[in-house]
């Protein structure tokens, strides 16, 4: 039997046979002539995220492997081919009350509600998105008074509390910081990357990164590959910046894109076309499926463009997919707001800012499809985020429902309001 089975479910039922005692091996023995170990591994890898949590409850032979490491990662490769896609969405519900909300929707045509998401803590402030990444929401709020970036996974109600980095007293100064956040693949981690400037010298400050295996902050001393470093948009720590393959990319006002690789550590650059330099300061670096595009923003009203990187890494294979004039607002596009990513079949997700007939300005989630002709294309409107300044802390991003940190982080027994 364990011959047909794949050699991370043979593995992993070696495992749950290790963390019996002695005792339950003989009722293990019996169980087994109903339903082999094997099977039994594969069932619960199986299994949605909230009934394996579950399971834990059953025996300890099934708590130690669902808490196991390979079993966690196991179980996210198949749920994430599984699993139909998920949206996860924050924005302002009420601008007055400054009231914001996350919500996850299925990622198809009718863009389906799944469920909202309620914080398990409470800031003093409202925490910005750094990224989502295998079913890990990162949270951040960092000022002088205030010391906050956290890792939840809002799936098995599990959160993690990043501790402070000891910063050299000279980093009080700085000015500028962003945060931002990948999974190495390569030591299976999940890191946080720190970085400060005080907005006048070239390079970079001070960088700093976090490993949750670890659970520790590390200074970084080979920082910038190129002067004028600091001209990156850094100036909020939700600023312009995308993970993809392994890397954190970061929209520059220069000629090129800053990179940093979470398993080497290192940081690079990723040069774009020379056409590209008229848009100046008006680019934005998004997700394309597996690569990076970058959208950008003409002086002429309603010029805009889109350059995809078709081989990722390989600066020849820059593509220019869309160029849009739309000076007359055929597309009623409005004011783009936001440009977020491409998400599956061509579809570019933005928000766009609208004045409404009694001169209020209103914020939308909306979807083009650029598999259309240009005269052909439509814009969607999918969701309206809220009011005025809706933009402020706004987030759009692919989900995973997953068992991730399901061994670490403090734990919070209730989902609610709180």
């Amino acid at each position: 039997m364990s011959d047909y089975l794949p050699q991370e479910s043979r593995s992993l039922t070696k495992k749950m046979n290790a963390y019996l005692p002695q005792e339950s091996r003989s009722l293990t023995k019996k169980m087994n002539a109903y339903l082999p170990p094997e099977v039994i591994t594969l069932i619960l890898l199986s299994l949605p995220v909230e009934s394996a949590v579950k399971c834990t409850a059953v025996c300890k032979s099934w708590y130690a492997l669902i808490k196991d490491p390979s079993f966690i990662s196991t179980h996210l490769q198949r749920a994430a081919s599984l699993q139909d896609g998920l949206l996860l969405l924050k924005f302002i519900e009420d601008s007055e009350a400054e009231r914001y909300v996350y919500h996850l929707y299925r990622d198809n045509d009718a863009f389906e509600e799944y469920k909202q998401l309620f914080l398990p803590f409470k800031l003093s402030r409202e925490p910005s998105i750094v990224g989502s990444c295998n079913g890990l929401i990162c949270l951040a709020r960092v000022e002088e008074d205030a010391w906050n970036i956290v890792l939840w996974n809002p799936s098995i109600h599990k959160h993690f509390f990043l501790p402070e980095p000891d910063l050299p007293a000279a980093c009080e100064v700085y000015f500028f910081h962003t945060i931002g956040f990948g999974f190495d693949s390569v030591s299976n981690d999940y890191k946080v990357l720190l970085i400060l400037s005080d907005g006048e010298t070239e390079d970079f400050n001070d960088v700093w990164l976090f490993s949750l295996n670890r659970r520790s902050w590390k200074r970084l001393t080979e920082v910038s590959p190129i002067n004028g470093a600091s001209s990156i948009y850094i100036y909020h720590e939700n600023g312009n910046k995308v993970f993809v393959n392994g890397v954190l990319h970061y929209g520059m006002f220069s000629r090129m894109i800053f990179a940093f690789d979470i398993s080497t550590e290192k940081f690079f650059v990723i040069n774009v076309p020379e056409t590209l330099a008229q848009f100046e300061n008006r680019m934005r670096v998004i997700k394309y499926e597996e690569s990076i595009a970058l959208v950008a923003w003409g002086n002429s009203p309603g010029h805009k463009e889109l350059w995809v990187m078709k081989e990722y890494g390989v600066d020849s294979s820059w593509t220019k997919v869309l160029h849009l004039v739309d000076e007359n607002e055929e597309l009623n596009l409005g004011k783009v707001v936001q440009v977020f990513d491409v998400r599956k079949e061509g579809k570019l997700f933005f928000s766009v800012s609208r004045e409404s007939r009694d001169h209020e300005h209103n914020c939308e989630l909306a979807v083009l499809d650029l598999n259309c002709h240009q005269r052909e294309h439509q814009m969607q409107q999918l969701k309206r985020l809220g009011g005025t300044n809706c933009y402020h802390y706004l987030f759009f991003g692919s989900y995973v429902e997953s068992l991730v940190l399901l061994d670490k982080g403090e734990e919070h027994a209730v989902v609610g309001a709180v």
